[in-house]
């Protein structure tokens, strides 16, 4: 995503880095808004298909309750080596999904 406008401030420099963002991710015609569409688009399916492929990964081939709660910003390590802050913005959207698997136990 695009850097923040450098600040003196870290916080100030962090709200650039937001604002940067969502002038990016929301200008009409924009390659930023054709991401940010396609990715509010899909998101739901893409961790689903992130979720499953974990839980098979892990040997639990049942996938259940994905729950996308709501994201945060995170913002990248200072990018300015001077006497101001510089970031650059992202949303990340973590998710929770319980991976099961059928056991079979043996009679005696």
């Amino acid at each position: 995503m695009p850097a923040g406008a450098a600040d003196s401030d870290e916080e100030t420099a962090q709200g650039n880095a937001r604002s940067a963002f969502g002038t990016w991710a929301t200008t009409s015609g924009g390659a930023g808004e054709a991401w940010y569409n396609d990715w509010n688009a899909n998101l739901q399916s893409r961790v689903e298909a992130a979720a499953r492929a974990n839980c098979e990964d892990l040997g639990y081939p049942v996938t259940r309750n994905i729950k996308l709660p709501t994201g945060r910003w995170y913002y990248s390590a200072d990018q300015d080596s001077g006497a101001n802050y510089q970031f650059q913005a992202s949303i990340e959207r973590p998710y929770r999904a319980t991976c099961l698997k059928r056991v079979r136990r043996s009679r005696r």
